[in-house]
């Protein structure tokens, strides 16, 4: 994927994030976006960590990359830049191309208005880049033979699950992992699943349904349990 592309798939659900952080200010006052690091695979948003300290959301980088076999990891963050409140993304490819870009944003009023990303120049703290690209450096986790738990181990029959269902079943342990690890300081992680019967073998494999949420969207939300007369 171009990096364009991955700036394209991340932008919205992030700047929708801001928007939520800013909804929640309240009696303790402004609030900012927690940093978040984003999964990008195949085309698509399929994870993301949200934590408010952003060693503790870079820690789970890795864990992404290994996990859900991440073609591309995006660290947003909400900043000051020359002075003005900005979102600023750190991306870091499988192939380890990096870019650092800026969107400048307007906070007033209980408005939150967003410019389009612009190239950041080089960052000013190296380290998220080098952070990212340790990550990606990583050897992704096989999917083609995860243990099937709907059979008995017969002769004849097939022990493993098929990969596309496999993937799935490791992405829903990854991310349930993850949310072990950052619950106890209020973050929260998230997962993306391309479709309904995704979702449904997600939550079926242990992830939490706090974690699930619909394409294009950060809102938790119900997934039909097996026997329900929901379609995919």
């Amino acid at each position: 994927m171009q990096i364009a592309d991955i700036m394209a798939l991340v932008v919205p659900p992030v700047t929708d994030l801001l928007r939520r952080s800013r909804a929640r200010e309240g009696a303790a006052g402004e609030q900012p976006m927690f940093p978040t690091v984003v999964a990008v695979r195949n085309g698509r948003v399929v994870a993301a960590v949200s934590t408010p300290r952003m060693a503790a959301t870079l820690s789970c980088a890795s864990t992404l990359s290994v996990g859900v076999g991440a073609d591309a990891l995006v660290l947003a963050a909400q900043a000051e830049v020359d002075g003005a409140p900005a979102l600023t993304y750190s991306v870091m490819t499988r192939d380890r191309r990096a870019k650092f870009a800026v969107q400048r944003l307007q906070l007033d009023e209980g408005r939150t208005l967003v410019a389009e990303p612009v190239d950041g120049g080089d960052p000013q703290d190296a380290t998220v880049l080098r952070v990212l690209a340790e990550a990606m450096a990583q050897e992704p986790m096989s999917v083609d033979r995860v243990a099937r738990k709907d059979r008995g181990g017969t002769f004849g029959e097939d022990l493993f699950l098929p990969p596309e269902k496999g993937r799935v079943v490791v992405d829903a342990g990854t991310v349930r992992s993850l949310q072990k690890r950052v619950k106890e300081i209020a973050g929260l992680a998230l997962y993306v699943p391309r479709s309904p019967e995704a979702g449904r073998l997600a939550i079926e494999a242990g992830l939490p349904r706090t974690c699930l949420v619909e394409a294009g969207a950060w809102s938790a939300v119900r997934v039909a349990e097996p026997g329900d007369d929901a379609q995919d």
